[in-house]
């Protein structure tokens, strides 16, 4: 009988396993058969990432700035953020002030989760360089590349509130009464909230329309040029730090006409003190951003009607994680390896057919294939062959598609003193698949970052020569190996 229940609780753990398993692969799919990791969520009004919920755990805050002319004595600042190691900063006056805002765009209306939080914007100054670099932005506007050129503004907390006093009034006050008047009537500085550096970006147009509704006005605008970006920053100031709260924070800021004058007296206060301050007009509006940095570009082609060429003189394919193997190892011998590099040479012929957006082909003479061999011995082997592209889409930031090493092959020309045979063939016309992919990503409006390789499924045939270093000796050798694309800079 104790055996019997036994054999009753097996079975009915392994009933019970089953079905948990059952249940799991009907509500999840993806647990059984490795769907990939889900998209990052921004702030849309969309599921992003496919969990039943909406722009959850990300920053919806909007703002809408107004032009500030307000001279200040300099103050000095050490800023440091996701593109600059601490640097010496001068802020030299306030041009902007932003205003938490309700934005509607799309039919999707995103409220302002602190209200209470306002920014002022300081012209900054530095002796340092910067370089300009690119990086992917994703809003509820766009998915682009944008080209990020000089830093402009610092954006400190702010505390602001409507006030009746004017600059006439404090001028005809003693300065220590009108100071503590202002600090009497300034509001607090909000806090746990992130500063951020706010960069110069290489203008670009849009078309868009969104109402906004904030404290001085609502309305509905046009948004038409993507002005600045902005970076949660680390400030130093006074021998106090301003951390980062949020580093995935960021602020994409775009004009807006019209530039409507609103011209609102206002009493603000951050970790510079309290001001009076006057909204002139509209400026931009600022939505909440996700970015995505670009590694560093191993080729940079010129644009060509809205895309790139993929292969063209300047451009190469190397071997990566590996080697090509040209004679196997075997007992008493460690065989023959070599890295190899695809590139044009002065007999080159490419030809360029077919469209990007139906897919094209580069069909290629007297390519040659350098061959790097363990021995130290440097090979020139001229390769014809050809490659197919998907289609893509013109004009789009990021074009993403795959391709195809149709045919690749050559061989040795004649009298080689090691080998009388030396020929490499590859790719799928020859029953050896060779599969890639190309990613290219604007950089600007003259060039793009082209990342593209192949992994190529090649084979290997030689007869040693007499008298070389492998006779009496011949062989063939398949095996497939990565060949990633680097090609020269183009110059500016």
């Amino acid at each position: 009988m104790e055996k019997i229940n036994k054999l009753l609780n097996i079975k009915n753990i392994l009933l019970l396993s089953v079905l948990v398993f059952s249940l799991l692969v009907f509500v999840n799919p993806g647990i059984l058969f490795g769907q990939a990791a889900p998209q990052k969520e921004i702030c849309n009004g969309v599921d992003d990432n496919g969990d039943g919920r909406v722009d959850e755990g990300v920053n919806c805050d909007h703002y809408l700035s107004y032009l500030i002319d307000k001279s200040i004595n300099p103050v000095n600042v050490v800023l440091r953020d996701q593109f600059i190691q601490p640097t010496d900063f001068q802020a030299v006056s306030i041009e902007r002030l932003f205003n938490p805002a309700v934005k509607t765009h799309g039919g999707i209306k995103f409220k302002a989760s602190r209200p209470d939080l306002h920014y002022l914007a300081y012209r900054v100054k530095t002796p340092a360089t910067f370089t300009p670099r690119s990086v992917i932005i994703e809003n509820q506007f766009e998915r682009n590349v944008i080209s990020v050129t000089n830093p402009r503004y610092l954006l400190t907390p702010t505390g602001k509130r409507k006030i009746g006093i004017t600059d006439q009034t404090l001028s005809l006050m003693p300065v220590s009464a009108a100071k503590k008047l202002l600090e009497a009537v300034a509001p607090s500085i909000p806090k746990n909230a992130n500063h951020y550096l706010c960069y110069d970006i290489e203008p670009y147009d849009v078309s868009l329309a969104a109402s906004v509704k904030d404290q001085f006005q609502n309305r509905g605008f046009e948004v038409v040029r993507a002005r600045y970006f902005c970076n949660p920053v680390e400030k130093m100031h006074n021998g106090k730090v301003s951390e980062i709260i949020d580093r995935n924070n960021h602020l994409t800021c775009y004009e807006v006409i019209p530039h409507n004058k609103v011209n609102r007296k206002v009493v603000t206060r951050d970790q510079f003190g309290a001001k009076l301050q006057t909204a002139i007009r509209t400026e931009e509006i600022c939505v909440p951003t996700i970015k995505t940095h670009i590694d560093e570009p191993v080729c940079v082609q010129p644009d060509d009607q809205g895309t790139a060429v993929i292969f063209a003189s300047d451009k190469k394919f190397q071997t990566t994680d590996g080697h090509l193997v040209v004679i196997q190892p075997s007992m008493g011998s460690n065989g023959l390896t070599a890295d190899g590099i695809l590139m044009s040479g002065p007999d080159t012929v490419i030809n360029r057919g077919g469209s990007p957006s139906e897919g094209e082909t580069y069909t290629f003479e007297t390519e040659i294939l350098q061959m790097s061999l363990s021995s130290g011995r440097v090979l020139n082997v001229p390769m014809n062959g050809q490659i197919t592209t998907e289609p893509r889409t013109p004009g789009e930031a990021i074009q993403s598609f795959d391709t195809e090493m149709l045919q690749l092959q050559g061989q040795l020309p004649p009298g080689d003193p090691d080998f009388d045979l030396l020929r490499i063939t590859a790719g799928s016309g020859f029953g050896l698949p060779s599969p890639g992919h190309t990613t290219l990503t604007r950089s600007g409006t003259k060039y793009w970052h082209v990342d593209s390789f192949f992994d190529i499924t090649y084979r290997i045939d030689f007869v040693g020569a007499p008298g070389g270093a492998y006779a009496g000796m011949s062989g063939s050798t398949t095996a497939t190996i990565r060949m990633q694309g680097s090609c020269s800079m183009p110059n500016s």
